[in-house]
């Protein structure tokens, strides 16, 4: 039998193969037909595997189905990565034969990659394999290039921007901040690699909109002008919309998973050639995806997320993208100093906190809960929880309405590694020791004396104020806060067994929970990257992906979806779960940058 018929075969066997859990390193390297093919060569050589790799399958056959079924996302370069895909181009074949496999058998999920995989069969994944594997593209997966962070600086340009974006304003507010016209988008903070196509897409007649295609003639289609004006806007600093007044925003979070690819899951596009979602007005987002998925808009990366979609879910989609904080612009991030202290950066964010919160988050005040004690992780979800108003408090909701994810994950940090300190008075009237006598209702889920067991999940209550805990507990009786193992809790307690309970927690000493403190990415990626990805990501081993200078926004994506299951693979489950969006972000810069 011949080789590569064998390898065929084998190829069609992985490809109906049902089970979901992914194969052990091992068990993919033998699995692998190309890990197996190399094998078999290696009989007859003293070469490494890794240093002759075996082409299984025709570059040219894969070379016309990449043109029918990869073009519109990876092209035929194999680095296009138009909807947040990886550069795959010169990437090992049995790394890319054993990703695809993936797709079929569940360990990875994609229903377009699904699609294609399933059509092409075994054959066609040897040859689309074969194709890209062949390609020597050079990869750039920084998200700004010298060229952008030099007309950012250049004064003239900018000034010329301005001049030129005074014609805007009508629709899209001054410095590109829209509040009057909701259907149209604010433009500040817009990446100029996304601003200066789309513009373009309205003069060749890609979009229909006749207002903006008359810009056409006093821009006189010069690239400089069109350049200097997305350079404006690059450099403003994006607005909070107006809060959505229609759709569910909680709802809409779960069906932003299908937007994360492009537009990253919190509406904060990674990819410059994508636009971010955060802080849009939610009646522009919605439009828009309505003519998406309506195809008054024609972009089939856009249609098919959104084929199928009701108004309904659009609008909560729209609602959710719209409450989520703009990032500051990728290309000034880049021209920081470099420095690694997101421990300090946090504690500087902190400050505006402590009026409130007292100093290192230990309250003094009535009704204003201490912040230390609690872990790294609950606090996140907690202020972002005010943040979309899932938790209800006017003054909370405002306060960190400005925050970014990163923001808030580094306000956590600062507060989850201070000492917690005892209330210098009491709070409400309640005996300590009837309250001892009723606390083990709460102890349950809040831990031995009010100090968690699951803090990431469940709040401590030892030392808290008194009077915040009782209003807090309260809170869920009446609808104020929502959570299944609260609502109701309060049905067979008096006024006063809520307040001896309060005052038990409330004098016990509050513990400074665990906290492992943010790595510096390049110790990261030596403790826990190098040893399979290589130095510097270029690995050398089979069935191990390169990420030297692959796309930041693709890493940064792979990684959260290792965390939240939605990719299948332990070790690499177990490498990312720790890790905090922080230290995710900080990594995927590393090697997009190599």
């Amino acid at each position: 039998m011949k080789p590569l018929f064998s390898l065929l075969m084998l190829l069609t066997l992985l490809v109906g193969c049902e089970s979901a859990q992914p194969p052990s390193s091992s068990a993919d390297s033998i699995d692998n037909p190309v890990a197996e093919k190399s094998a078999d060569s290696s009989h007859s050589t003293s070469s490494p595997v890794d240093d002759d790799p075996v082409q299984v399958g025709e570059i040219e056959a894969g070379r016309q189905i990449a043109k029918s079924d990869c073009l519109l996302c990876h092209g035929m370069s194999g680095v296009e990565a138009r909807s947040g895909v990886p550069f795959i181009a010169g990437m090992k074949q049995d790394y890319l034969v054993r990703s695809m496999i993936a797709y079929t058998r569940g360990a990875r999920k994609h229903a377009e990659m699904q699609r294609v995989i399933q059509d092409i069969g075994p054959k066609g994944i040897a040859d689309v394999s074969a194709y890209y594997a062949s390609l020597d593209t050079p990869w750039t997966g920084a998200v700004a290039d010298a060229e952008s962070k030099s007309i950012l600086d250049d004064k003239v340009a900018l000034k010329a921007g301005a001049l030129i974006a005074k014609s805007c304003d009508g629709c899209h507010g001054e410095k590109g901040r829209s509040s009057k016209h909701v259907n149209s988008p604010s433009l500040a903070g817009v990446p100029l690699e996304y601003f200066e196509p789309a513009l373009k897409s309205y003069f060749n007649g890609e979009r229909n909109h006749q207002p903006m295609a008359m810009f056409k003639e006093m821009l006189d289609g010069k690239d400089d002008k069109i350049r200097s004006v997305a350079a404006h806007y690059a450099v403003q600093k994006p607005q909070k919309p107006p809060k959505p007044t229609k759709g569910h925003a909680n709802r809409g979070k779960r069906l932003a998973e299908r937007c994360a690819g492009c537009h990253g899951y919190d509406g904060n596009s990674l990819n410059p050639y994508m636009p971010s979602l955060a802080g849009s007005p939610a009646e522009y987002i919605a439009k828009a995806t309505i003519d998406y998925r309506d195809g008054k808009r024609t972009e089939a990366l856009m249609q098919k997320p959104v084929a199928g979609l009701s108004n309904q879910q659009i609008r909560d989609l729209a609602a959710y993208f719209a409450l989520q904080t703009t990032e500051s612009p990728l290309h000034k991030e880049i021209e920081a100093d470099g420095a690694f202290h997101p421990l300090e950066d946090g504690e500087r964010m902190a400050a505006s906190c402590n009026g409130c919160h007292g100093a290192a988050g230990n309250s003094r005040m009535k009704e204003i809960p201490s912040l230390t004690g609690q872990d790294v992780r609950y606090l996140a979800r907690a202020t972002k929880d005010y943040q979309i108003d899932k938790r209800h408090h006017k003054t909370m909701t405002k306060l960190v309405s400005g925050l970014s994810d990163v923001d808030i994950e580094k306000i956590a940090y600062f507060y989850a590694v201070q000492e917690p300190e005892r209330r210098n008075k009491p709070g409400v009237n309640g005996d300590i020791s009837r309250g001892e006598q009723l606390a083990p209702a709460c102890t349950i889920c809040h831990g031995n004396k009010g100090v968690s067991s699951d803090p990431a999940n469940v709040p401590s209550l030892a030392g808290q104020d008194s009077h915040y805990l009782v209003s807090a507990t309260l809170a869920y009786s009446n609808g104020e806060r929502s959570h299944d193992s609260m609502d109701g809790v309060t049905a067979d307690l008096s006024e006063q067994d809520l307040n001896d309970i309060a005052r038990y927690f409330e004098a016990q000493q509050a513990v400074k929970p665990t906290t492992y403190l943010l790595d510096d990415p390049a110790k990261l990626v030596e403790e826990r990257c190098s040893f399979c990805h290589g130095e510097r990501g270029y690995s050398t081993q089979a069935g191990v992906p390169r990420l030297a200078g692959q796309l930041e926004s693709y890493i940064v994506l792979a990684m959260q979806e290792y965390q939240q299951g939605l990719r299948k693979d332990p070790n690499m489950t177990a490498m990312s779960d720790v890790l905090s969006l922080i230290e995710i972000k900080a990594i995927a810069a590393y090697y997009a940058r190599q």
